[in-house]
């Protein structure tokens, strides 16, 4: 009872000390030593002291005495020989007692034999191993183990040193090869604590030391570069030690959980448009940036003492650059300050040299402490300009360069504005990575349609690709598209500007500047046309061509949208979207193609549909009477809306049944969907029936058509997708929406209020204010409800209810998530097929939705 109390009040001392800025390394070594004398004791205690065939080492995060209120106490028991039961008993109670403190205890039982066979196998076991540190038992059994690993008999210093290369490629790649997640796990992602562990690791086999005690004789840093990574080092310590407070429990990811806790633990308080949480999360993502380019410097380092040298002798690739081992150096240490051209021309020579790595680390050292150079005057330079306009034009290398440029800072020193964009997190759902880093994704997604696996993978975008005249275009609107992401304004407009001073200082002409400041002011108009709008309406498609105006403009923006999406969030580019805009860009393609004949009147292509649907139908012994006089009972919208394939559909099922309610259900391959259509005496409640019925089996509603029949009888068509944005295709699951919706219809007791929603973690903290706003449709005689607010489970069902309880009825609708914030447009009449026009009417249906949607949170 007495050791659980000490742990209970070193607990709370360490909370409160931290609270009072005392530095984490003391915490953490004050932590240590509390876990060393609990564990110390424990050991007595059990009567393991009484034998001398034993001995308790510290291994891991344990071993190097940096522990954080809740990391594991990871424990190596060493034994002389196989344990007989009495040992194996105390054994049993010493673990037991660890575990009823409360502590996580990892742990092993082995010989040195055991250890040393284990280790030659195990990367892992070989480095929680090599820093381990001797707490109670017999000592000799401790020198005995470390003798047996030692370099000159397990895993030599080449060897560790690749394996290690090789594991932090592989959590590189398991952690999305990004740390800029907008939940980033502080511990294994690059950058993170992890890899400079690899770094101490790596040394410890090398040198018998870890970094910090490497002889500075050896030059593997500069004084400046060992400070950075101390005072990086330390900040993420400090946040994972804040982390552990706040969760409780051992957490190493930056949930959105404790985000806004942590801002405020690290001095930011300004909450307005969660300013404190980006604020804070920026400087994690450059401090990481900074520990990354270090971490690249180091092992560059390391890799030329450690690893055997190659039998190549550096050689001019030019006069000021030398091959060095398939890594680029700079021929003397001058370079950069005699020729300050070469600060850009690096690069573009990396670009045009394929067999080449990356830089050598004194040369990305001499990179950084040059970049001063690059001010106006340095940016003013035509020849400079030329530079970098050349590295946009090479077909080969242009992410793997701008990647390091970003990295290295020379990117934001040469186009000012985007240091600003640099480790800026946005704090939402929507973005996935930082600012910076989804314009470098974006550039690399657009960069993959000209090799040979994208023309497999996008063969349209590929193929439209490849007929762009000047693909640099596109490339300089992906780097300005978000470049003025957090200035106060639209961030378009603001970035359009930016991107049309560049262009033009770059020496392009008019016509082309134009069209990259075009592009960044316009890169979100397709996706929000082809989500938010009918672009089966030709006057939707008429008013986007309008706007687009000419075919190249169009190629230019569809590419930038697609890549865009696909960059913004590796999720989101879901089937639905990607064939929705591919039919907004073939429907505008064919519009902008007609200049010379006259596009077809809306009754034309009604007469069309009809004449086409007509013809499937013949086959089917339905003839054209019966079609029009079917046609004649819905009204034009009802036409308008759907495709002929639906329109046939629809007929064909009213003519072969009889009963009702008929529902029925189809993929649409065309716009990667599933679809059910439900026709059935109309009730009011009829659409909030089957949101409740689809949101309930966790499907997500994109579309909704909805039409009356001059005999009472409603057509509902909804597309949907299932959770991961896929068509639903198992039969099973297709038998149990038809069953449930069909059920959700006909019963007489529905009700939606007993039905439970489970809110995600992650949107719970996200507070999106419900708006709500009215405009009216002239052409349609709807009014068109545009509502703004948190995405959550059963939020359709939810808002359909209000609208069946206020005499209100849903013409169609288009639902769309961003993230945690949905976006849904609804068409709207009253019972009378009229729109809502009356201010007060408008203001107690915003207040009542806003109301409802509210419960879905308490």
């Amino acid at each position: 009872m007495k050791l659980k109390e000490t742990m209970e009040q070193s607990y709370q001392k360490l909370k409160d000390d931290f609270d009072k800025g005392v530095p984490v390394q003391d915490l953490m070594q004050d932590r240590s030593d509390t876990i060393d004398h609990v564990v110390t004791e424990m050991w007595n205690d059990s009567g393991l002291t009484d034998t001398n065939s034993t001995a308790l080492i510290a291994v891991g995060g344990y071993g190097r005495a940096e522990m954080h209120p809740a990391s594991d106490v990871d424990l190596l028991i060493i034994l002389q020989s196989e344990p007989d039961s009495e040992l194996e008993s105390k054994l049993s109670d010493f673990l037991t007692s660890l575990w009823d403190l409360g502590l996580e205890v990892g742990h092993s039982v082995r010989t040195v034999e055991q250890c040393v066979e284990e280790a030659e196998q195990d990367l892992t076991v070989i480095t929680n191993l090599i820093e381990s540190r001797h707490l109670t038992g017999n000592k000799t059994l401790f020198d005995q183990l470390t003798q047996s690993i030692g370099t000159d008999r397990l895993w030599p210093s080449q060897v560790f040193f690749d394996a290690k290369m090789g594991e932090q490629r592989a959590r590189y790649d398991q952690y999305g090869d990004t740390a800029y997640r907008v939940e980033p796990n502080l511990k294994e992602g690059p950058g993170g604590l992890r890899d400079i562990q690899t770094i101490d690791w790596v040394t410890e086999r090398t040198y018998g030391v870890r970094l910090l005690e490497v002889p500075f004789e050896q030059n593997l840093l500069t004084r400046k570069e060992l400070d950075t990574i101390i005072k990086g080092k330390h900040f993420l310590w400090k946040v994972r030690f804040a982390l552990h407070i706040l969760a409780d429990r051992k957490e190493d990811r930056l949930l959105f959980d404790y985000q806004r806790s942590l801002a405020h633990m690290f001095g930011y308080k300004n909450d307005a448009n969660n300013e404190s949480i980006e604020q804070f999360m920026q400087s994690y993502y450059r401090t990481i940036t900074e520990l990354e380019r270090l971490n690249e410097v180091l092992l560059g380092v390391l890799r030329k003492k450690i690893l055997p040298p190659t039998n190549t002798k550096p050689y001019h690739v030019t006069p000021l650059y030398l091959n060095d081992d398939d890594y680029l150096a700079i021929a003397n240490p001058d370079v950069f300050k005699n020729h300050p051209h070469t600060l850009l021309g690096i690069f573009h020579t990396i670009q045009v040299t394929p067999q080449l790595k990356g830089l050598t680390p004194d040369t990305i050292r001499e990179l950084r402490n040059n970049l001063h150079l690059i001010d106006e005057e340095f940016r003013n330079k035509d020849e400079h300009k030329q530079i970098f306009m050349d590295i946009l034009k090479e077909s080969y290398g242009i992410t793997f360069v701008l990647r390091r440029m970003n990295r290295y800072g020379v990117l934001a020193a040469y186009i000012p504005a985007f240091a600003n964009i640099v480790g800026r997190m946005q704090y939402d759902l929507f973005h996935a990575f930082t600012v910076d880093d989804h314009t470098l994704n974006l550039v690399r997604h657009i960069r993959h349609l000209s090799v040979e696996d994208g023309r497999k993978k996008h063969p349209l975008l590929s193929k439209i690709f490849n007929t762009l005249n000047k693909p640099q275009l596109l490339y300089l609107a992906a780097l300005f598209h978000d470049i003025a992401k957090g200035r106060p304004g639209s961030h378009s407009e603001l970035g359009a500007v930016d991107a049309l001073e560049f262009c033009q200082s770059h020496g392009l002409n008019e016509y082309d500047s134009n069209l990259v400041s075009w592009l960044v002011k316009q890169h979100l108009l397709m996706s929000t046309t082809a989500q938010r709008k009918d672009i089966s309406d030709p006057e939707i498609i008429k008013e986007f061509a309008n706007t687009v105006a000419i075919q190249q403009r169009l190629d230019y923006l569809y590419l930038l949208t697609i890549c865009d999406i696909r960059s913004t969030n590796p999720t989101l580019l879901t089937d639905w979207k990607n064939a929705l805009l591919r039919e907004l860009y073939k429907s505008t393609r064919s519009y902008l193609q007609q200049d010379e004949t006259p596009n077809p009147t809306t009754q034309e292509l009604l007469e069309e549909k009809k004449n086409s649907a007509a013809s499937q139908l013949a086959k089917q012994n339905i003839s054209r009477e019966e079609c029009e006089t079917f046609w004649s009972e819905m009204n034009a919208e009802y036409l308008l809306q759907h495709s002929v394939d639906e329109l046939v559909w629809h007929i064909e099922e009213i003519q072969q049944v009889t009963d009702t309610p008929i529902v029925r259900m189809k993929q649409d391959e065309k716009l990667s969907s599933s679809q059910v259509f439900i026709y059935a005496k109309d009730k009011s409640s009829l659409f909030t029936r089957i949101c409740s019925a689809l949101e309930q089996m966790q499907l997500n509603i994109v579309a909704a058509d909805l039409a009356e029949r001059n005999n009472g009888h409603a057509l509902d068509t909804l597309t949907f997708l299932d959770a991961h944005g896929k068509r639903v295709t198992m039969p099973s699951d297709q038998a149990t929406i038809l069953k449930t919706i069909k059920r959700n219809i006909t019963r007489e007791d529905f009700s939606v209020s007993d039905r439970n929603y489970r809110i995600p973690r992650q949107l719970k903290y996200f507070d999106i204010p419900t708006r709500v706003t009215f405009t009216q449709n002239e052409l349609r005689g709807q009014t068109v409800l545009t509502l703004y607010t948190s995405d959550c489970p059963g939020l359709l069902t939810r808002i359909s209810e209000v609208f069946y309880n206020e005499g209100l009825v849903v013409q169609g609708a288009r639902i769309s998530t961003l993230g945690e914030e949905a976006e849904d447009i609804f068409y709207l009449t009253d019972t009378e097929n009229n729109p809502i026009t009356d201010v007060d009417r408008q203001e107690s249906i915003r207040a009542l939705l806003k109301e409802k949607l509210q419960q879905l949170w308490t």
